[in-house]
C-alpha cells in the first residue's frame, strides 16, 4: 500500500487514515433518499410526477450512425433525483438553474428534468430499449442493449437546480457541468469530466476509468472508490478537509489544507490508481 506524504511521497503502506476521529461515514445521504420496495408499489397513485416519453424509430441510420438508431424524447418533473443505468456512449449532464425553459419547450420546463438524443444498435431489429419511471420521489431512466446486439448512446441530460443525480455509466464519455445538486457515479471504462459543480457532496466509484472533477464552491462530503483509475478533484477556497485514506499500491497528492476537526470529510479508497486533491 501507498501514501503520498506532505510533500507527495510515493510509499507503500498498510492503510491509513487523517488523524481526529473515525472515518466519516459516507453515502449517507443516498442511504436515506433512495425509495424502498413500498414506495416503488405506490409509484402508479403519484400525481405530482408527469412523464412523457415520446420514441420515434428510424428505419435507416442517420448521419452519426452506423446502424438502426431510435431517436429519445423524456421530459419528467419535478423530481429530487433522477438515477440513470445507461449503456456506453456519449453522455452529457448539464445542469439549469434557470427558472425559465428552454426555447422550443412547454410548460413548467424550468423545474422539469429532460432527456433527449438517441440510441443506436448494430443489428436489423430493434435490439435497444429506454424506459422511464417514477418511484416516491425519484425518476428512473435505463437504457438496454439486447444481448449480442452492442447499441451506444448519444444523450443530453438536463436536470433543474436542485436535483440529485445517481448515474451507472458502463464505458464512454460523460461531460457534467453546472449541477448544484448531490453526484453519485459508478463507471468502468469512462472518461468523466465534471466542471462548474456546487454540488454539496461526490459519491464516485470507477474502474479503469478517469475522472476530473472541479468545484465552484467547498463540498461536504466527497467519496471516492478508485480501482485501476486515475481522478483529479480540484476545490477552491482556503476551506480545510478532515481526509481519509487507505490505498493498496497507489498514490495520493493532497494540496488542498487539511483539518482533523473539519466538518468537510475527504475519504478515497484506492487499489492500483491515482488521486490528485487540489486547490
Amino acid at each position: 500500500m501507498h501514501q503520498l506524504g506532505r510533500g507527495g511521497q510515493y510509499g507503500r503502506m498498510a492503510s491509513s487514515a487523517a488523524a481526529g476521529g473515525p472515518r466519516p461515514a459516507t453515502s449517507s445521504w443516498w442511504s436515506a433518499h433512495r425509495p424502498t420496495a413500498a414506495i416503488v408499489a405506490v409509484v402508479a397513485v403519484v400525481a405530482v410526477l408527469i412523464v412523457a416519453l415520446a420514441v420515434t424509430q428510424g428505419g435507416a441510420a442517420n448521419a452519426e450512425s452506423n446502424g438502426p438508431n431510435r431517436a429519445v424524447s423524456v421530459a419528467a418533473g419535478p423530481v429530487a433525483t433522477v438515477d440513470f443505468q445507461s449503456v456506453p456512449g456519449q453522455l452529457t449532464i448539464v445542469g439549469s438553474s434557470g427558472s425559465s425553459g428552454s426555447s422550443g419547450s412547454s410548460g413548467s420546463s424550468g423545474s422539469q428534468v429532460r432527456l433527449t438524443g438517441h440510441l443506436d444498435w448494430h443489428s436489423h431489429a430493434a435490439a435497444a430499449t429506454e424506459t422511464a419511471r417514477t418511484a416516491g420521489n425519484v425518476l428512473y431512466l435505463t437504457a438496454r442493449c439486447a444481448r449480442r446486439s452492442p447499441c451506444t448512446e448519444n444523450y443530453r441530460l438536463t436536470v433543474p437546480a436542485h436535483t440529485a443525480v445517481v448515474l451507472d455509466q458502463p464505458s464512454g464519455h460523460v461531460t457534467v457541468s453546472g449541477l448544484d445538486s448531490a453526484l453519485r457515479v459508478t463507471a468502468t471504462s469512462a472518461d468523466i469530466s465534471a466542471t462548474g459543480l456546487r454540488s454539496p457532496s461526490l459519491d464516485a466509484t470507477i474502474t479503469s476509468a478517469h475522472l476530473s472533477a472541479s468545484f465552484t464552491g467547498p463540498a461536504r462530503q466527497i467519496g471516492l472508490t478508485l480501482k485501476s483509475a486515475q481522478a483529479t478533484i480540484r476545490l477552491p477556497g482556503a476551506a480545510r478537509y478532515l481526509v481519509s485514506q487507505q490505498v493498496t499500491w497507489g498514490y495520493i497528492k493532497v494540496g488542498i489544507p487539511q483539518s482533523a476537526s473539519s466538518s468537510r470529510h475527504i475519504d478515497a479508497r484506492l487499489i492500483s490508481s491515482e488521486l490528485e486533491l487540489l486547490p
